[in-house]
């Protein structure tokens, strides 16, 4: 069996191998961890699809795989079973049958009354005999390119003895992933029907002409499914004109939807030809623009951009040039949340940072702002307004940044918080993130403060609105009471998408979350 990088879904589509966790001639189970792998979403791990023993792994750590990619090659049960049948209608094995056939008798008569069952066989003649050893072969080769089609699709052991006995070839299901014991019983029977009732109009259209026959023996020979040819003869399409996108070549719907709207292009006016032209041109220039030949003076070193990097990078550019961007910055005087802080953390076991009393002031800031706790949907010039409050916090690791979500901000106390965001920096730290615990949130944090820098402009955490940027807590000099003292302050940096948010709505919601955090008791109070 060819096992093939699987797809992890959210649009995934490559990823950096890490590590196999097992080696060659070792013996697996169904979905044992065999391997991991980095996406641009997070490390995974790859399951064996099936039980066997590993022949070859095709994937060394650090590779790039595609989705599809063949990583493995497998052993399994009915990879066996094949090689029985194939070895046991080998030429070699009609060969030596044969001779053994001679051997018993020296008429053909007494070898039809062996083969045949009954001495009725030996009424048969020589040319008659002759075409039964040909549609022998015939069925043959049919099972033998059915067999290794089928070996090329995911499928337990179980399920392709299922699918032998009830005549089914498993790459011709349109099932994404491993085919399943349900998939075979919940195959639509319009598709036996289409199926007899093509079998029925090849058989006319064999018989009305010789180019029609020709026509007809083409599309046996194309890889598509009952649904997908009744659709190419609706639009009028010649499947044998159309390369297979699907498993092994198998054409698929959006083949034939593909290539029926190609023959509608042909026909349109020399305007879409000339906005073609000016389309491909784009790409060359920004090729250009984006791959320049430099020349260094010195000794330099090329880093390949990993999977996560790239990401990263592919979000921030569509989040930076789609939402205009505003940064507003508000320095907070917090010396009564550091006293507060500093009087309650050896009172839980809680490790508690300034995280959690800035997540309730952003809470309370929210609901009285809720443009800042949103999305814009473009297509509908509608802005969404959530009523839920589950915060992404940016987490640096060895393999990048990484933004796992906190949900229910407004339902947890400080202690909860806290606990959550130990156990998602943790996982986000040691890669055990789920997919659901990086999906996005309602509004996002990010810390530099913690490593350094007074304030700076975060990119937003697009499709969402809004992102604070929490710089580092300092001791500076300020005037109270008409007299300079020294007092903890910290650095606010909001970044909003102008579209939803005006200037004056972005100072009012930071005047909230400044009042909030210079008055700690009273936030605590009011949740």
């Amino acid at each position: 069996m060819k096992f093939e990088f699987p797809d992890t879904g959210e649009g995934v589509t490559e990823g950096q191998f890490l590590e196999w966790k097992v080696s060659e001639g070792e013996t697996v189970e169904e979905d044992q961890i065999v391997g991991e792998a980095e996406t641009d979403k997070a490390v995974v791990d790859i399951p064996a699809p099936a039980d066997g023993k590993v022949k070859e792994l095709k994937a060394s750590p650090g590779d790039t795989v595609n989705v599809g990619d063949v990583i493995m090659i497998l052993d399994t049960d009915s990879d066996t079973e094949t090689e029985d049948i194939s070895d046991s209608s080998s030429p070699e094995t009609e060969e030596r049958d044969n001779d053994e056939n001679r051997e018993d008798g020296s008429s053909s008569d007494q070898v039809d009354a062996v083969m045949g069952g009954s001495p009725s066989a030996s009424s048969y003649d020589d040319e008659e005999s002759k075409d039964n050893k040909e549609n022998k072969k015939d069925r043959e080769g049919k099972a033998s390119n059915s067999s290794s089609s089928s070996e090329d699709v995911l499928a337990m052991p179980r399920v392709r003895k299922r699918a032998r006995e009830e005549g089914i070839d498993l790459s011709d299901l349109e099932v994404e992933g491993k085919i399943s014991l349900e998939d075979l019983e919940e195959i639509d029977s319009e598709e036996h029907n289409d199926q007899t009732a093509e079998d029925e109009e090849t058989v006319k259209e064999s018989e009305s002409s010789d180019e029609a026959s020709k026509s007809v023996d083409v599309s046996k020979d194309v890889k598509a499914t009952p649904s997908v040819r009744k659709l190419a003869r609706e639009h009028h399409i010649e499947l044998s004109m159309i390369n297979g996108s699907g498993r092994g070549g198998k054409i698929t719907r959006e083949d034939v939807l593909n290539a029926a709207g190609e023959e509608n292009e042909k026909s349109s006016d020399s305007k879409d030809d000339s906005s073609e032209d000016s389309e491909s041109k784009k790409p060359e220039n920004h090729d250009e623009s984006s791959n320049p030949q430099q020349e260094f003076n010195g000794e330099v070193e090329r880093v390949s951009l990993s999977g996560m990097r790239k990401a990263v990078g592919d979000k921030m550019t569509k989040s930076r040039f789609t939402a205009p961007h505003v940064t507003h910055i508000e320095k907070v005087d917090i010396t009564e949340l550091v006293e507060l802080r500093e009087s309650v953390k050896g009172e839980v076991d809680a490790h508690i940072t300034y995280l959690p009393f800035i997540m309730k002031a952003l809470v309370s800031s929210l609901k009285r702002h809720p443009d800042l706790n949103a999305v814009l949907d473009e297509e509908n010039n509608e802005v969404i307004r959530k009523k839920f409050y589950d915060f992404n916090i940016a987490v640096d690791t060895e393999r990048g940044l990484l933004v796992p979500k906190i949900t229910g901000v407004d339902d947890k106390n400080l202690v909860e918080l806290a606990e959550s965001i130990s156990e998602k920096v943790e996982k986000a730290q040691n890669s055990n993130l789920s997919k659901n615990e990086m999906s996005n949130g309602t509004f996002s944090i990010t810390n530099l403060g913690v490593i350094g820098g007074r304030a700076f402009t975060p990119i937003i955490n697009y499709p969402q609105v809004a992102i604070l940027g929490i710089g580092r807590i300092e001791e500076t000099a300020e005037v109270v009471d008409g007299e300079v003292v020294p007092r903890n302050t910290v650095k606010l940096s909001l970044s909003y998408d102008h579209r939803v948010v005006d200037g004056a709505e972005a100072a009012r919601f930071m005047n909230k979350i400044k009042e909030n955090l210079e008055n700690p008791r009273e936030l605590i109070l009011e949740l």
